[in-house]
């Protein structure tokens, strides 16, 4: 079979959390911000429960910043540890060196823009291996000044701890990444900040488990147990480093902020972290998970795929696995992407497994014993344009809009629903035409890009926020936006793609780890501002689970009260309600009804229309079928007027 790179649609290894444009940002140009890290900068070490290690200092914003990079947590998942949870890192006998990025987990690159600087600052910028489960830490020093006390707000205990988690729709990602330089961040919050590296694709999520009795074989969700025992290293070394145990926080974007979700309600993780800051990613949006009969399905044809024959499953899986470990990762790393379904329908997510997840992540929410935990959830505005453009590459430009024909527009509905009945295409249509504009190409594009950030971002986590405040726990929303109009005039000012993609999915990276801070880059005066608010709401939620000083500056959000913060480099303390209030109810309420609807036939249609001439369409409530055909307009208009 050819390899993935073969068809553009699939593509889209920028996955979740790729769209970031500012391109600028390397840590070759921050240089001038940090200093050097090499030479004229005093060592230290440190001594951990896994051993000594030596880290390097740089001065950020005036201050010191001590930074490690490339603390093992786990021992390399690599030979018969291919496939299986992660095992603790054996304590190391010396000095660890660490001031070296370390490996990045295995990962097909994505290059559908070659050269391209808004792509290619998500490729991997280390070198990629199965050895990759590190861990990069940043811990700010006291700051130091003359005739004033410290402003620090460090409790008794010592200060938070921000633990990120990378997006990239569970196939790739990497913490080495530029953009998650976290040195400014940690000297502007005053927390400590760390990185996690785990593993992704079919290294992180094969499940072929119900094939073996009482074993650890392809268990599924192994980049999820990578991100926990990370968590637990953390918490027991919290102190060397200045940490509170007892005051982490887990921040993720996209599949990173999934991540975040999962481990707050998991019974494997619960209680782990104190906190969740999730950005544009819930477990239970589509992309975010599957059943573990999908998760078998998927896992079987990868092994066909590389020639380790599935029907030996039943009788000889140990021969299976065997083979399995014994294919190379290359080979690995693009078969499985022969299993891609299509626009943010990936090969690879958590797995209800009966263990890490033990049930449907909604049922989860409902059901899970909260230990008075809060969440501070959001989106960007212009979450799906990203992902139009690179699945549907044929009727897309990056640099500009495009007319999107009305013929085109509903095909691309019925490829992205392909699964979904008819009646449920059709009215996603309905609810998505502009009647007045049904010919408009641009309105037409407009409105995809609206279907797939709703569908897939935004009203998942509106869905997510909201049972989470019913289960009593405080929920603060914001919402990134960066543009005052359709024109996307306030869109950020470094941007590299067209206007058209507006606020993009993971725009709000560069901004939560500061890098508008870093004078050598262009930023506006008003966009520096917008960085150093939003770090500072980060670390105030860290320290005191509130991201201002009073609910009176952010109201927390509930079902009846659905307030948001608006995040805008020109507009300060607005707030909104929602957000995508009307968008989101079809999504999550209405949509739902139609599910199990059978599709009418033909003659169904004509007897309903024949119907509606001579008897009147209120006589028609007899059958359900017919009615949802002639009604569904009118329910759906009704529902929302």
């Amino acid at each position: 079979m050819s390899s993935w790179m073969n068809c553009p649609s699939s593509l889209l290894l920028l996955l979740l959390g790729l769209s970031l444009h500012s391109a600028c940002i390397t840590r070759a140009n921050v240089a001038g911000q940090h200093g050097s890290q090499d030479g004229g900068h005093e060592s230290l070490v440190v001594e951990t429960t896994s051993g000594l290690m030596r880290g390097f200092s740089r001065t950020v914003l005036d201050r010191e910043v001590h930074v490690f990079y490339g603390v093992p947590f786990a021992k390399p998942p690599v030979g018969p540890l291919r496939f299986r949870k992660p095992l603790p890192i054996e304590p190391w006998h010396g000095i660890l060196n660490a001031t070296i990025l370390p490996n990045s987990c295995y990962q097909e690159r994505y290059e559908y823009f070659p050269g391209f600087e808004g792509e290619e600052m998500w490729n991997p910028n280390t070198n990629i291996s199965e050895d990759c489960l590190y861990l990069n830490i940043w811990v700010p020093q006291k700051l130091r000044l003359r005739h004033k006390e410290s402003p620090d707000n460090v409790g008794n205990n010592g200060m938070a701890i921000l633990v990120w988690v990378y997006g990239g729709g569970f196939m790739s990602g990497t913490a080495t990444l530029d953009v998650y330089d976290a040195d400014i961040m940690a000297a502007a919050s005053n927390a400590i900040i760390a990185s996690i590296q785990y593993r992704v694709g079919a290294f992180g999520f094969l499940y072929l488990n119900q094939h073996f009795v009482n074993s650890e074989e392809a268990p599924g969700n192994m980049g999820l147990w990578d991100q926990a025992l990370a968590l637990k290293w953390l918490r027991e070394n919290a102190r060397v480093f200045g940490g509170d145990p007892d005051l982490i926080t887990i921040f993720g974007e996209s599949a990173g902020g999934s991540s975040v979700s999962l481990h707050l309600i998991s019974p494997v993780t619960q209680g782990l972290v104190r906190r969740g800051i999730l950005q544009s990613g819930t477990l239970n949006a589509p992309w975010s998970y599957m059943t573990g009969e999908k998760a078998n399905e998927v896992a079987r044809v990868l092994v066909d795929d590389c020639g380790c024959n599935s029907t030996m499953l039943q009788e000889n899986p140990a021969r299976v696995m065997a083979c399995m470990r014994s294919v190379d990762a290359k080979t690995l790393s693009v078969q499985q992407w022969n299993s891609y379904g299509g626009i943010l329908d990936f090969p690879s997510a958590p797995t209800i497994d009966g263990v890490f997840l033990p049930k449907d992540p909604l049922d989860l929410v409902k059901e899970a014993d909260f230990k008075n935990t809060e969440i501070l959830i959001g989106n960007n505005e212009n979450e799906g344009t990203y992902f139009i453009l690179y699945d549907f590459i044929d009727f897309f430009e990056k640099d500009q809009a495009s007319f999107l024909e009305r013929d085109k527009f509903l095909n691309i509905i019925n490829n992205i629903f392909k699964n979904m009945s008819q009646i449920e295409r059709e009215a996603i249509i309905f609810q998505y035409t502009d009647w007045d504009r049904v010919n408009d190409g641009y309105q037409n594009q407009r409105a995809i890009a609206d279907i797939v950030g709703d569908y897939f971002f935004i009203c998942p986590s509106t869905h997510f926020a909201q049972l989470f405040a019913d289960r009593g726990m405080k929920v603060y929303y914001y919402f990134f936006t960066q543009a005052s109009d359709c024109t996307y005039h306030y869109r950020t000012s470094t941007n590299v793609w067209g206007k058209w993609m507006g606020v993009m999915h993971g725009d709000e990276v560069e901004y939560v780890f500061g890098h508008p801070l870093n004078k050598s880059l262009e930023y506006t005066d008003n966009e520096r501002d917008l960085s150093l608010r939003m770090i500072h709401y980060f670390s105030r939620f860290a320290y005191t689970g509130m991201p201002t000083v009073t609910e009176t500056e952010w109201p927390s959000y509930t079902r009846n009260h659905p307030k948001y913060f608006i995040w805008n480099a020109e507009k300060k303390n607005t707030f909104g309600r929602g957000p995508r209030t009307t968008a989101c109810a079809f999504w999550n309420e209405f949509l739902p009804r139609l599910k199990g609807v059978p599709d009418p036939t033909p003659e169904a249609c004509k007897s309903a229309m024949a119907s509606s001439v001579s008897a009147g369409v209120s006589q028609l409530h007899s059958s359900s079928t017919i009615a949802s055909i002639i009604l569904l307009p009118v329910l759906v208009v009704y529902r929302f007027i």
